[in-house]
C-alpha cells in the first residue's frame, strides 16, 4: 500500500464507434456477513463499508475510430487503508473496473480484483522489542522476543526462561501462535480461530532459570493484521508449560504479522 499503480485500458474496435466517455473506477469495501439459525428460522445479517471509492476519467465524450487504442492511468494507492482480506465471516476487497460508455448499446465493461499488502519497509521500522511473563505466585515463564512486528515466511525467535518451578512437574513446554478474526454485522457478532500453530519442547533440553532459544515459523499463507470497522484480525503469541494434574501455566502477548 501507498504504491503508485500503473496500467492503461485498451479498447478494440472493429468499426467507429460513439462513446460518452471511458470511465476506470477504484472501489474498496470491508464486508461481514454472519449467519445465525437454519431452515426457515436461518437468518443473514451483513454490514459493510466503503474504504476507498475513486473514478478516473480517461476520455471524454467522442467517437472512437476502429483499431487498437491504448488509454494509459496510474495513480497512488491509498497508504492508510486496510490490507486485502479473506475470512470466515469478513473480507476487505478492491475491483479496478473499466467501463466505455455506448450510447444506445450495452457498455463494454471489464473488471478485476487487486491485492492490496502492507510496505514492508515501513512495518519493519516499527517493530519494538517485547518482553512478558505468565506472574502469579508459582511457576514462572519468561519470554523475549526481538520484535512485535513479523512477515510470513518468518521464523519467530523467542528467548524463554523458566523460573520457580519447585516441585511442579513440568511435562512439556509449548509455543502456540494463534490467529483470530472478529467481525459484526447488524448487531451479531462473531469470533473465530483462524489459525494454530503449535510447537512442543522436551524439559529435558531445558535448564530452569536460564535462558534458552526458540524458533517458531509463520506460515506462507497467513493473512495480514488489521482492524476496520466491523471486523480485524490479529494474531497471539502463548508459551506455556504443561504441568501434570494442575492448570497450565502460559505468558501471552498480540503481535503483528504481515503477509
Amino acid at each position: 500500500m501507498g504504491e503508485v499503480l500503473e496500467g492503461a485500458v485498451v479498447v478494440e474496435t472493429t468499426r467507429e464507434l460513439p462513446s460518452r466517455g471511458l470511465l476506470l473506477d477504484f472501489i474498496g469495501r470491508e464486508q461481514t456477513e454472519i449467519a445465525r439459525g437454519s431452515g426457515d428460522d436461518r437468518r443473514v445479517y451483513r454490514a459493510s463499508a466503503e474504504l476507498v471509492a475513486w473514478r478516473l476519467s480517461l476520455q471524454g465524450e467522442t467517437t472512437v475510430p476502429p483499431g487498437t487504442h491504448r488509454f494509459p492511468f496510474r495513480f497512488q494507492l491509498p497508504r492508510e487503508t486496510l490490507p486485502s482480506y479473506q475470512g470466515p465471516h469478513a473480507s476487505v476487497k478492491y475491483v479496478l473496473s473499466a467501463r466505455l460508455d455506448v450510447p444506445l448499446w450495452l457498455d463494454t465493461t471489464w473488471s478485476g480484483e487487486v491485492f492490496l499488502f502492507y510496505d514492508r519497509p515501513s512495518v519493519r521500522t516499527f517493530t519494538q522489542p517485547v518482553r512478558f511473563r505468565s506472574g502469579g505466585e508459582g511457576p514462572e515463564v519468561y519470554v523475549e522476543l526481538d520484535g512485535d512486528r513479523h512477515f510470513a515466511r518468518e521464523l519467530i525467535g523467542c528467548r524463554i526462561t523458566l523460573t520457580r518451578l519447585g516441585g511442579a512437574r513440568v511435562r512439556r513446554v509449548y509455543v502456540r501462535l494463534t490467529g483470530g478474526e472478529w467481525a459484526r454485522a447488524d448487531g451479531a457478532e462473531e469470533t473465530t480461530t483462524t489459525f494454530r500453530h503449535e510447537v512442543s519442547i522436551p524439559m529435558e533440553l531445558i535448564r530452569v532459570g536460564v535462558p534458552f532459544e526458540f524458533e517458531i515459523g509463520i506460515p506462507a499463507e497467513v493473512s495480514s493484521c488489521y482492524h476496520g470497522r466491523y471486523s480485524y484480525a490479529s494474531f497471539v503469541l502463548q508459551v506455556g508449560l504443561d504441568i501434570a494434574w494442575a492448570t497450565d501455566i502460559v505468558a501471552q502477548t498480540p503481535i503483528v504479522i504481515v503477509r
